[in-house]
């Protein structure tokens, strides 16, 4: 399909240029955080939203002992092929945005498809990672959290500019961020609320040392600090 795309070249001229995208492409760039394309909306509620949160553990020690063309050569390769596996199995997710050493990836709602592609995600690049991309680094591993709660969408016009940034607020988003410091390699952690759901199987536990530091998190409902639940693979 066709669209345009408006460049400036100075305060009083304007080119269009002529782009050719086909459906999934231009799917793709409308999940990210900068609109060229002009998505109308201004503010969105969901309930019921899909938050996936990944990040690397021991990262910030591979930086302080590592040249940096070996950081920068890590955490590119590590970026694209992040991007390549939520292209492939985050298709219908609604937003997505990298932040150096992980991501957080946005369903707007908690259908079934919708938990079988984050968990496809998940599982997919911890695997790779695990048998390539990290394998000479033994101290690197991903973990996250996945929860599902109510975020707000929203949309804002930068100045001067035609281009429009969009993001996601929420208890949702804070509590998948606060809870996935708490997993260590290839865990997923859960949310009571996604338990409940009866979609995900999960094991639970009460180790008390865990349980104290997720008591120590902020921002936390009192109902998501009694119990740490992790997406159980092996059901």
């Amino acid at each position: 399909m066709d669209t345009n795309l408006i460049v400036e070249l100075d305060s009083t001229k304007k080119i269009s240029v002529g782009l050719k995208l086909d459906i999934g492409a231009l799917e793709g760039l409308r999940k990210m955080p900068v609109d060229v394309f002009d998505g109308v909306y201004l503010g969105e509620v969901h309930n019921n939203a899909l938050v996936l949160c990944v990040d690397v553990r021991n990262f910030s020690d591979f930086l302080c002992f590592n040249k940096e063309d070996k950081v920068f050569k890590l955490i590119k390769e590590f970026t694209s092929n992040l991007l390549s596996c939520i292209n492939q199995f985050g298709y219908g997710c609604s937003y997505y945005k990298l932040m150096g050493d992980g991501a957080l990836v946005i369903w707007d709602d908690s259908s079934k498809d919708c938990i079988n592609e984050a968990l496809g995600i998940f599982n997919t690049y911890t695997e790779f990672l695990d048998d390539e991309l990290f394998k000479p680094y033994d101290k690197l591993d991903l973990a996250g959290a996945l929860v599902m709660e109510k975020v707000f969408k929203y949309e804002i016009s930068a100045e001067l500019s035609e281009l429009k940034y969009r993001d996601y607020v929420g208890y949702g988003i804070n509590l998948a961020c606060r809870l996935q410091t708490l997993a260590v390699a290839d865990e997923l952690i859960i949310n009571e609320t996604l338990a409940k759901s009866g979609a995900i199987p999960y094991k639970i536990s009460q180790e008390l040392k865990l349980i104290k530091e997720l008591e120590l998190l902020k921002g936390l409902k009192e109902e998501d600090c009694r119990r740490i639940l992790y997406y159980d693979k092996s059901r």
